[in-house]
């Protein structure tokens, strides 16, 4: 399918660089399209990595959780559905939220899955 998300994401960068920021006088939202464009060529290049990064985490989190993995390819059949995916990956977040919240102190599972998330986020 043409463009890609990744061309449209891009295409949209490009418009708020070449057309917009030119004719933005104010310097504020100079900076806040700058900014913008930023963020989208950001996306651009982050996009085909979302689905298996989220998959990648879904995974870390059931096993910290202690959920059979079965359980995504029954709440998200094939694992195609970015949408579902991101619902299911929410659900594990929230649970734990929860067992953070409850325990005195977290686990070293909890722990290390913690550690990993920063590191990722470096």
């Amino acid at each position: 399918m043409r463009p890609t998300l990744s061309e449209q994401i891009e295409g949209a960068r490009k418009v708020l660089v070449e057309l917009v920021a030119p004719q933005v006088a104010d310097p504020y939202a100079q900076e806040q399209v700058t900014y913008a464009a930023a963020a989208l060529e950001h996306a651009a290049a982050r996009w085909p990595h979302v689905l298996p990064d989220l998959v990648a985490d879904i995974r870390a989190l059931e096993e910290v959780l202690g959920i059979e993995p079965t359980v995504l390819e029954e709440t998200v059949p094939g694992v195609p559905d970015l949408a579902a995916a991101e619902e299911y990956h929410r659900g594990l977040r929230a649970r734990l939220t929860d067992e953070i919240m409850a325990a005195a102190e977290p686990s070293p599972e909890v722990r290390a899955y913690l550690s990993d998330s920063i590191e990722r986020l470096k």
